[in-house]
């Protein structure tokens, strides 16, 4: 096949690592990973470690280092600990915040919410039509989806895992809520505990019912979740959660429309059309990707972007590399490598 043209694809969920642990990762490195991948915006996640973006300094700081090392576009989730509500309306009327995360499940950093009264109040604060991101499972994940009815806030649930988490995704769409969930690439391809990850890779069955979720439209997008560790710190025997996926997500994809799982078309809605609709990304002008879906590459054979420079995908052969990327009629990537 030919090379095809696409529009830049988004990725809403990202760790760029910067500050705090730029070891792992950062804006220049993070943001090179995701051109190369065919990503032309991304939006960064807030748990930084020690400094998670939780007061509008911090999120300032952020938007300043984008500016200056970013190679793509970058928006930002604001971050809460239950406890800088007064500082909502700062964030969500910053047109480079796409939405709030609420951590209620076990993850990196200290923004772990819990308590259904601290969740209540921070439904109540987030006046804006910018969505809740939720971190949640199980009966938390229920209470904060009655919580966004009650409050008529908009609610995306991130990188569904599990099929009980699924259904009640499915039912909360059922009775009109404002939900959309998303589930990324570690999720779908990779086997039970290969990779120390969370929400955790399940089995076999629930593994299944993701593949049945994307079919059925219940599962609205997919987010890589680009979570970078250095593979001492992977090693190490330390809980770092997280797999890198920016350089990845797009060639598995296209891997699963060569084994006709899916179609280009499937490839598109889930990776541009529904995270731009549900996110209000805006449009990126003169802005496109070329790669051919039907040619093959192999994961790490000519190295990664990703400063930790590893793939739980290594050796795999994927395809449609990315051989063309122009933000802004400005060439990146030029016969698949970077400019």
């Amino acid at each position: 096949m030919a090379l095809q043209k696409f529009p830049g694809f988004i990725d809403i969920h990202v760790h760029l690592r910067e500050p705090g642990a730029t070891q792992k990762e950062d804006f220049k490195t993070g943001t090179r990973a995701a051109i190369k991948g065919g990503f032309t915006f991304v939006c960064d996640m807030p748990n930084n470690l020690m400094c998670p973006t939780i007061t509008p300094n911090r999120l300032q700081e952020k938007i300043a280092l984008t500016g200056v090392k970013a190679f793509c576009d970058v928006g930002f989730h604001y971050g809460t600990d239950g406890k800088n509500l007064e500082s909502f309306p700062t964030a969500f009327r910053n047109p480079r915040v796409f939405g709030l995360k609420v951590y209620c499940s076990r993850t990196t950093g200290e923004l772990l919410i819990t308590d259904s009264s601290t969740l209540d109040h921070i439904f109540v604060a987030w006046e804006s039509s910018k969505p809740i991101l939720l971190h949640a499972s199980g009966d938390l994940l229920q209470v904060a989806l009655e919580l966004a009815k009650k409050y008529s806030r908009r609610v995306h649930v991130c990188h569904v895992s599990q099929q009980s988490d699924l259904e009640i995704v499915r039912k909360a769409k059922e009775s009109r809520h404002e939900v959309s969930c998303g589930v990324t690439p570690h999720h779908l391809f990779l086997i039970k505990d290969s990779e120390l990850v969370k929400p955790p890779i399940g089995d076999e069955e629930n593994q299944l019912a993701l593949w049945e979720g994307l079919k059925m439209r219940t599962i609205d997008i997919v987010e890589s979740d680009h979570a970078p560790h250095t593979k001492e710190e992977k090693l190490s025997g330390a809980q770092m959660f997280g797999v890198p996926g920016l350089e990845t997500t797009l060639g598995l994809f296209c891997r699963s429309v060569h084994e006709k799982k899916l179609i280009m078309d499937d490839v598109l809605r889930l990776l541009y059309i529904m995270p731009k609709q549900i996110f209000n990304i805006p449009d990126q002008p003169s802005t496109y990707v070329e790669l051919d879906p039907s040619k093959p590459f192999i994961v790490g054979a000519d190295g990664y972007e990703t400063k930790c420079g590893w793939s739980p995908f290594e050796g795999w052969e994927l395809f449609g590399k990315v051989e063309t990327v122009v933000i802004r009629k400005r060439p990146l990537v030029v016969d698949g490598r970077l400019v």
